[in-house]
């Protein structure tokens, strides 16, 4: 128990000291001439969704004043159909100001909109908290059937990853620790209802990436995959020459063979 309590403490104060580092970093670039893109959060910024396939479009006003971000949905009318919140720092028992002053510029200034599911429209995604190589958000998938932006059980679990990315090539959801120092990536498939599993989709591992620096000078790659949702790890040494950082693309050739 004690392991366990101080394992969770040093991950929370690792955290911690990351965002702090990000803090700074916004801090101090705010010292000097404004940046083109920089915006009040309580002011916010707009985007808009053009209309696809039969669907709506949308005019988005993003917004963040105190621990909570604001996304205003108005259709083609001008009339507001949705008011969507993110909690900021949900997981910090007590942020402080310049914390929250930083994770506001962030909410505001790297919400996207882009399709996370594959599925041709586009969904929404708001960085709610933040490091200097992480970021967690808020997730809302658009719903065909009510023409509404929700968080339902697939972006619940696109919420629990870092770095959250989707690979539209490939149709996988990527998630990932920026290197140089073990750079790790994860890939999902998204499983969609079937005669066999009729309900909501979900996340499938697909396989896991590791990069370790083993000894001075000689890095290991590890491949993780999941056959039939059984774990295959397979590792190698990594060419010294090698650019790898961590993706599987990387990787996989020096492990797969």
């Amino acid at each position: 128990m004690i392991s366990e309590i101080t394992g969770e403490v040093l991950y929370v104060r690792i955290r911690r000291n990351a965002l702090l580092l990000a803090t700074l970093l916004v801090s101090a670039l705010s010292l000097g001439a404004p940046a083109p893109q920089e915006v009040s959060p309580e002011a916010g910024r707009t985007i808009s969704i053009a209309a696809r396939q039969g669907r709506p479009s949308f005019s988005l006003r993003i917004s963040a004043s105190g621990a909570q971000g604001r996304v205003e949905v108005r259709g083609a009318s001008g009339a507001q159909v949705q008011s969507l919140t993110c909690s900021l720092l949900r997981d910090e028992a007590q942020p402080t100001a310049p914390e929250l002053e930083a994770v506001r510029q962030e909410f505001v200034l790297n919400f996207k909109s882009e399709d996370l599911n594959f599925d041709g429209y586009a969904d929404l995604k708001g960085p709610r908290e933040f490091g200097a190589k992480w970021a967690r958000y808020c997730v809302w998938l658009f719903d065909t059937k009510t023409n509404m932006f929700v968080t339902d059980y697939l972006a619940e679990q696109m919420e629990l990853l870092d770095n959250l990315e989707a690979d539209p090539k490939r149709r996988l959801i990527v998630a990932y620790s920026m290197g140089p120092t073990d750079p790790l990536m994860d890939e999902y498939r998204i499983e969609e209802p079937a005669d066999n599993r009729p309900y909501w989709p979900r996340l499938i591992p697909v396989d896991s990436c590791f990069v370790a620096n083993t000894s001075p000078g000689v890095a290991t790659a590890f491949l993780t995959q999941y056959d039939q949702g059984k774990p295959v790890i397979k590792h190698r040494a990594l060419d010294p020459q090698s650019n790898c950082l961590g993706g599987c693309d990387c990787v996989r050739p020096a492990v797969d063979r």
